[in-house]
């Protein structure tokens, strides 16, 4: 079957305009059984965009089998199209205007009581737990892509992105991104993935963390901040999703899978960021030691060459199957 296309768009938040990419795959399976499915929302890797998303967002939309869904990636506020938004932010705050652009988008007679599957990446790992955690009738299902995290959030001195994020100040922020009249600046930013993105790839990237930069230039000299995964406790909101989840006689969400890529794992290592040790913390947080709960929780390991931070684009087809069988698995 012809995978469905994409179509773009704009939706009004609390934060600003959000930028979204769209896949419909109702409409190649009929009406009947296809609303059944809930709708996946997708969330980007810090400093990319929805473009994360741009192979796989068809073939989820698929839905694996004669049943099609609609699935979601948007543009974290600040970052790719959407607007800077118009105060500092936190992930929470974030994650509520992405549910609230979600029920605008679909907005039918099941506005506000739509229920949904989440898709994180990295930093986007962080608003499927925040949504999960406080919306566990809303949110049954989620898929961590490289669940990393940093278990000294929150720490004041392990601020980067937005260490003022928690207080709207008009000081400006300093940006650590420096112009250079060489241009050297931007070659700096191809070389830093050209090892293992190809070139085509590595230029959409680039082009993501321009849009970045751009952004963060503009307000950071108004004093606004986005929390970012330096700053987000990881850990409380996934003990709050692994307490619901042993709640076996609530209609609710926990059904979690956990995607690591293997050369992404060796990456982080190699880089000092304990990628082993911290992916792997994260996953056991998520697991927890109940079980005899009827959700489903587990990991998954990609293995081979393109199984890096950038999985997601370099290994679509792999990407999707794991995560079809998964929501099968869960009857989503």
């Amino acid at each position: 079957m012809k995978p469905p296309a994409i179509t773009r768009g704009m939706v009004q938040t609390a934060l600003g305009s959000i930028f979204y990419l769209m896949s419909d795959g109702r409409t190649l399976s009929g009406e009947s059984n296809a609303a059944e499915k809930p709708p996946i929302l997708c969330f980007h890797m810090s400093p990319r965009s929805s473009d994360e998303y741009l192979e796989v967002l068809p073939l989820l939309a698929l839905g694996g089998d004669t049943d099609g869904r609609v699935a979601i990636a948007f543009d974290i506020p600040g970052y790719g199209a959407s607007e800077n938004p118009h105060q500092s932010c936190t992930i929470d705050e974030i994650s509520d205007a992405f549910l609230s652009a979600a029920d605008s988008i679909l907005s039918d007679d099941n506005k506000n009581s739509r229920t949904y599957v989440t898709i994180g990446s990295l930093m986007g790992n962080f608003f499927c737990v925040s949504l999960a955690s406080r919306y566990p009738e809303r949110i049954k299902g989620g898929v961590l892509t490289n669940p990393w995290f940093n278990p000294d959030a929150l720490n004041p001195s392990s601020g980067t992105d937005a260490t003022d994020f928690a207080d709207s100040s008009s000081n400006a922020i300093e940006d650590s991104y420096v112009l250079k009249d060489d241009g050297s600046h931007l070659v700096a930013l191809h070389n830093k993935r050209s090892g293992w993105l190809d070139p085509e790839l590595n230029f959409r990237v680039v082009a993501s963390e321009i849009s970045y930069l751009v952004n963060r230039r503009k307000r950071y000299a108004n004093g606004i901040g986005i929390q970012g995964g330096n700053e987000y406790d990881f850990k409380t909101p996934v003990q709050k999703i692994v307490e619901i989840r042993g709640e076996s006689t609530a209609d609710n969400g926990g059904n979690f899978l956990c995607i690591i890529g293997e050369a992404c794992t060796s990456m982080f290592d190699r880089f000092g960021l304990d990628g082993t040790k911290r992916f792997d913390e994260a996953c056991n947080m998520l697991l927890g030691n109940d079980s005899t709960s009827n959700k489903i929780v587990r990991v998954e390991r990609l293995k081979g060459d393109k199984s890096t931070l950038n999985v997601v684009n370099q290994m679509p087809e792999e990407f999707v199957a794991v995560c079809n069988n998964f929501l099968s698995e869960c009857g989503l």
